[in-house]
């Protein structure tokens, strides 16, 4: 999930719209500074389940959870739709105050932005028709992954030649339909989506088991709202609003409704991808 991002790319505006409004007597729970009094300016392109800009609706996991926050910081959301090579840029140049669509915290962008406190986790996925939950149940099988994931390099290191690299998820799971490989590495939420559009038929996809050879299955990715460099009460504010979204369980079941594991939303320790 956003694996990498060309930070120089051009921030191209594209469709501009709001979806919420605040009411008049509504008192913020924390007080911060947006580029527009009373607007919060959201990048956004379509990532599902995560986000889906289209037809002036804004909807997705990371939606509900930007929209929760708003309404407890006063606020409006006014959704800015971008390529996504463009949206770290445009909150790094001040066109907008926040970046969604499932964010990894990494060290390159602590560099340039605030990151918000961890949201949820990209869990790894194991696919199989067996059922499988655990890597070793891979062993001496034929498996596959798709480049670019923080578990691609440990998974080729486990199984060896018997690891096949996917360019996409489209591709390893013809190979996994077809039975030219056994078990597929990929991210759980990426399965189940795709098992709405009818792929990945006849296989079960699980939160894989934590697995010392794979370090992402033991601490996967986790995604935050990147904001405005240098915006501390913002960052402040993003991190209570988010605690209370987990305290209260607002945040598991914006988790669940979107077809993803309640137990993404147990982060653990803030960290950074280096």
């Amino acid at each position: 999930m956003n694996k990498s991002c060309n930070l120089a790319a051009a921030a191209l505006l594209l469709p501009i719209f709001s979806v919420a409004a605040s009411a008049q007597d509504c008192k913020p729970a924390h007080t911060f500074n947006t580029i527009a009094a009373g607007e919060l300016t959201v990048a956004a392109y379509n990532l599902l389940p995560f986000i889906s800009v289209k037809d002036n609706s804004f909807s997705g996991v990371d939606a509900d959870i930007i929209n929760d926050i708003a309404k407890k910081e006063c606020l409006s959301v006014k959704v800015v739709a971008l390529d996504p090579a463009a949206m770290i840029q445009s909150v790094i140049s001040g066109q907008t105050d926040i970046a969604v669509g499932d964010w990894y915290r990494t060290a390159a962008r602590a560099e340039v932005l605030n990151l918000s406190a961890p949201i949820y986790v990209d869990q790894m996925g194991i696919v199989s028709k067996e059922g499988f939950t655990k890597a070793s149940q891979a062993d001496g099988k034929k498996v596959g992954t798709v480049q670019g994931y923080l578990w691609t390099a440990d998974v080729q290191a486990a199984f060896g030649a018997n690891a096949t690299v996917y360019p996409n998820t489209v591709a390893m799971a013809q190979d996994l339909e077809a039975s030219r490989i056994d078990v597929g590495f990929e991210s759980y939420v990426v399965v189940k989506e795709a098992q709405k559009a009818d792929a990945y038929k006849g296989m079960t996809v699980a939160v894989i088991e934590p697995d010392p050879r794979i370090a992402a299955s033991q601490q996967p990715g986790q995604s935050n709202f990147p904001h405005t460099k240098g915006n501390d009460a913002m960052t402040e504010a993003l991190a209570a609003d988010i605690k209370a979204m987990r305290d209260d369980g607002t945040l598991a079941k914006i988790l669940t409704a979107h077809g993803l594991d309640a137990s993404a939303a147990d982060v653990g320790e803030p960290r950074l991808i280096k």
